[in-house]
């Protein structure tokens, strides 16, 4: 067999190009009504690393580490009061700010270490934001489950009134109906008896 010229084994080496608007998968054609074949089961979920539109990506969560100086204190055993924490930050950031528009008003020459004064607040502050992430996602998820349960109870409940007026409306149409079965037979009496009943005459 003979050798394939460079540039050809150069171009065959080359990994084939991405579409920019690739067409969709054939699968779709499996849920459209009349299909025979049972539709594909859905992809395992996701976990490590993976690419999405061209760009690599990782499900693993990794807190991105504080850069600069910490401001914000911990207790013995590690843990943050976050709130009181945040608040000393937060008047921590309110008197730099003033002092870097009293800095830029009187000695303008001073504004760099100023500003980086007041962005190391800032860092600190969006780090404690990031560790309450997971604070935050077990909130929203408590509250999402208990409006969820709010509303599993709201539409029993509504079930609930609904039977009670139909039952209402279903006992009220048995007894009209049992007292029109009545008058019915009554008449249907009256009536057989004014039929058995000889009309008088004379002779």
């Amino acid at each position: 067999m003979a050798a394939q010229p460079p540039a050809q084994q150069g171009a065959a080496a080359q990994p084939p190009q991405q579409q920019l608007y690739p067409p969709p998968p054939p699968f779709y054609r499996l849920y459209r009504p009349g299909a025979k074949l049972l539709p594909p089961l859905p992809p395992p979920p996701v976990a490590g690393e993976y690419q999405q539109f061209g760009i690599a990506d990782s499900t693993e969560v990794v807190l991105p580490p504080l850069t600069g100086r910490q401001l914000f204190e911990a207790k013995p055993d590690g843990s943050i009061d976050f709130k009181g924490q945040l608040l000393v930050l937060h008047r921590e950031l309110a008197a730099q700010v003033l002092e870097l528009l009293g800095v830029l008003a009187e000695k303008p020459s001073m504004w760099a270490r100023q500003v980086e004064n007041t962005s190391a607040v800032l860092r600190n502050m969006q780090h404690m934001c990031n560790l309450l992430r997971p604070v935050q996602a077990r909130q929203t998820l408590l509250h999402t489950l208990q409006s969820e349960l709010e509303q599993r109870r709201a539409a029993a409940q509504e079930l609930r009134d609904k039977v009670a007026l139909a039952d209402a409306a279903l006992a009220g149409g048995a007894e009209e109906l049992a007292a029109a079965a009545a008058a019915l037979r009554q008449a249907a009496e009256a009536a057989g008896a004014a039929t058995a009943t000889p009309d008088g005459g004379g002779v």
